[in-house]
């Protein structure tokens, strides 16, 4: 059998390849069975020598290729100076239709096109012997659902509220989701999970008091983000870290503002802005309608202030109050009254 995963659910494609190698057998014989090819490696001389070996002592012998599809989408023709997809190597087609049926080979890929050229000759040479699996990004109800699913697993339950909260913070990000829920299992220990218990242990839902500090900046309430900032220096947070964080959620606003200016659907921010999560998303693009590109360069030009200050021997303290007081000056648009 021949399998192809791909797309940007490496979470779920991780666990579906797992599930093949770990079907050969117990890992005595997996160590003898499964074989692992990386792009840089491939050839299908290789492949054919890997996939023609009879399994020992096991019912299938398993080939893993990784990358070697997403390979020749990024490989560059040198002569027209354009990214275009090499040729499907020679023999490739002839090898499929011969593997042996007790031979399963697993292209393991990150997203690849529908027009990738290895693709194609898989689903023309391998016929009914292909599975494809294209992994995509949960939306907010399948993630809920994936969530309560994950949460039994740990024999643990969880209330519809935390399951909001978490969707809202941490987004389709399985492999963090996942570490989340391990943890919050352990630590209820038994008990509902609860969206305080989300608010105490989910690092991403720390994020809030830092939206709120810029909110307070940008909204001149220098009295309120100071008191958010001291918060998060008494929470173990450096005076560096704080600025760090204020200078990230301060570009987040300005590629916003360039992608609305481009008319680019909001669908499409998360990777552009480097967020699974739909909180961050909101968040940032509310900002970007409110506040003016000149507050967002301005509060560039303080954040560089702040920091040649600390660098220069000034207390964290007093570099982000003196950042803070300037910032009282900023202008943003005022939020509708009602």
């Amino acid at each position: 059998m021949i399998y192809v995963l791909h797309g940007e659910d490496s979470f779920s494609a991780a666990e579906m390849l797992g599930a093949l190698v770990e079907a050969v057998g117990p890992p005595d014989m997996r160590e003898s069975n499964v074989s692992t090819m990386e792009a840089k490696e491939f050839s299908v001389e290789k492949l054919g020598a890997l996939s023609m070996v009879m399994p020992f002592l096991a019912e299938r012998r398993v080939v893993v290729l990784r990358g070697v599809m997403g390979s020749l989408e990024s490989r560059p023709n040198a002569r027209r100076g354009r990214d275009r997809p090499e040729p499907v190597p020679r023999g490739f087609d002839e090898l499929l239709p011969a593997l042996p049926p007790t031979s399963d080979v697993i292209f393991s890929e990150a997203a690849i096109s529908t027009s990738n050229p290895l693709l194609t000759a898989v689903k023309e040479a391998g016929g009914s012997n292909v599975s494809i699996h294209a992994f995509r990004p949960l939306d907010e109800d399948a993630l809920s659902t994936w969530i309560n699913d994950r949460v039994s697993r740990e024999d643990a339950t969880i209330d519809r509220a935390a399951v909001s909260r978490l969707v809202d913070q941490i987004g389709a990000n399985l492999w963090t989701m996942n570490s989340e829920i391990q943890k919050l299992a352990v630590y209820c220990n038994g008990r509902t999970i609860s969206i305080e218990d989300v608010e105490i242990l989910v690092a991403s839902a720390k994020e809030t008091n830092m939206f709120a500090m810029v909110d307070a900046i940008m909204d001149r309430k220098p009295s309120a983000a100071l008191t958010l900032s001291q918060k998060l220096l008494d929470e173990g947070k450096s005076g560096q870290e704080l600025l760090a964080m204020i200078a990230w959620q301060t570009r987040l606003i300005a590629i916003a503002q360039e992608l609305a200016s481009l008319r680019v659907p909001q669908i499409e921010w998360r990777s552009r802005l480097g967020t699974t999560s739909n909180f961050v998303v909101r968040k940032t693009a509310e900002r970007a309608k409110r506040f003016p590109a000149t507050t967002v360069r301005t509060l560039y030009r303080l954040l560089l202030g702040a920091d040649v200050a600390m660098k220069s021997g000034t207390s964290p303290d007093l570099a982000i109050t003196e950042m803070l007081a300037e910032a009282s000056t900023l202008h943003g648009t005022p939020r509708n009254r009602r």
